[in-house]
C-alpha cells in the first residue's frame, strides 16, 4: 500500500467517500472498512450539493452546505475506527454565519466523545 511504502499518513475525506458511494453505487463503509486503522491522521467533513441529472440525483462535493446527516453518520463511523483524530470541516462557499460553523464543530464533538466512550467500553 501507498501509506506503507512512503511512510505518509492519510487525511480521510468522508464527504468524498459519501458522495462517491452515492455516484457510483458502492457501500461507504466497506470501503471505510478497508482502509488500514493506522493509515488516517486526519479527517475531513464538507457538505455537497445535489444535482439531477436526467431524473438521477447526483451528489456534487461542493463545500458549500451543511454537513448532511448520511456523512455525519459516516463520519461517526470512521471516529469509531479510526479513534479521536483531527477533523476539519471545509466551507468555501456560501458560508454562513459563526453560528452554524460553530454547531457543525459542536456536532463533530458530540459524535467523537460518543464513539470514543462506545471504544472505552469495548476495550474495558
Amino acid at each position: 500500500m501507498l501509506v506503507k511504502k512512503t511512510g505518509c499518513a492519510l487525511l480521510l475525506d468522508v464527504n468524498n467517500i459519501y458522495v462517491s458511494a452515492h455516484n457510483h453505487g458502492f457501500d461507504a463503509q466497506k470501503y471505510l472498512d478497508n482502509i488500514p486503522m493506522t493509515a488516517v491522521k486526519e479527517i475531513h467533513l464538507a457538505g455537497y450539493s445535489i444535482d439531477t441529472i436526467e431524473g438521477v440525483d447526483v451528489y456534487i462535493d461542493t463545500h458549500g452546505h451543511e454537513v448532511y446527516d448520511g456523512v455525519w453518520h459516516l463520519y461517526e463511523q470512521a471516529v469509531k475506527r479510526f479513534g479521536a483524530i483531527p477533523t476539519l470541516i471545509e466551507w468555501d462557499t456560501d458560508v454562513p454565519e459563526l453560528a452554524v460553523l460553530l454547531d457543525e464543530k459542536r456536532k463533530a464533538e458530540a459524535i467523537i466523545t460518543k464513539a470514543t466512550k462506545v471504544n472505552e467500553k469495548q476495550i474495558a
